[in-house]
């Protein structure tokens, strides 16, 4: 696999976001079991033509594999993902499901051969259950450096990363707390640490895709 190098620098700032808490309550519960699914992550890029995917970290889901765990997984200097676990069931009293994940170290670099920051965070977390009526999700996180985030996180806040030079198309858009609810809404919703989504324009064409740190899904039927 071709990677392109990063050069490594210092770190950059702090930042430490707090829980978030998002709910979707527009739909009964149907009779059929809750699910509930959580992953640490997963990429699917496309670098100077070659494609690079890799699968749902640690997935679990209700009703199959009920736990995971990851010793971690590095694409080259590209991405890094040190690892965690991940726990998703179902409550036999209440019916309710629920998903969690927790990862440890994570590292992106695939933007710094363009002028981009090295982006880290030193753990994240992030869960979601059912209800009667819908779902709600958290995230969490420490140690982010390389994008700077406000104390006070609210759901789907994007951070741009501008281009090498003034004027230049920016690079990527990071979007923390990403909250993804269907139109019209069912009471399922799925929930994103983070999603790194790279522009192509911006990269001359040689990089293009998505980075998704701590994934989570919860649906009441």
């Amino acid at each position: 696999m071709t990677m392109k190098r990063a050069r490594r620098t210092g770190v950059v700032g702090l930042a430490i976001a707090g829980l978030v808490l998002t709910g979707v309550t527009n739909a009964q519960a149907a009779d059929d079991e809750a699910i509930a699914v959580g992953s640490i992550g997963s990429v699917d890029v496309v670098l100077d033509g070659e494609k690079i995917e890799v699968d749902p970290i640690a997935e679990c889901a209700t009703g199959e594999n009920g736990k995971e765990n990851s010793n971690g997984v590095d694409v080259d200097d590209f991405v890094d993902y040190d690892g965690g676990e991940t726990t998703c069931k179902v409550d036999k009293k209440t019916g309710f499901a629920t998903a969690k994940v927790e990862g440890d170290k994570f590292r992106f670099d695939g933007l710094r051969p363009y002028g981009g920051p090295r982006i880290r965070m030193t753990g994240f977390t992030a869960t979601c259950s059912t209800t009667k009526t819908g779902s709600n999700a958290r995230i969490q996180f420490s140690g982010l450096t390389g994008i700077k985030v406000p104390s006070q996180l609210q759901a789907n806040h994007v951070v741009t990363i501008p281009g090498r030079r003034p004027g230049a198309k920016p690079l990527a858009t990071v979007t923390l707390n990403e909250s993804i609810v269907p139109k019209p809404a069912d009471g399922s919703m799925a929930v994103n640490v983070m999603r790194i989504r790279i522009h192509p324009k911006a990269t001359g064409g040689d990089l293009r895709g998505n980075v998704i740190i701590g994934q989570v899904h919860c649906a009441p039927f």
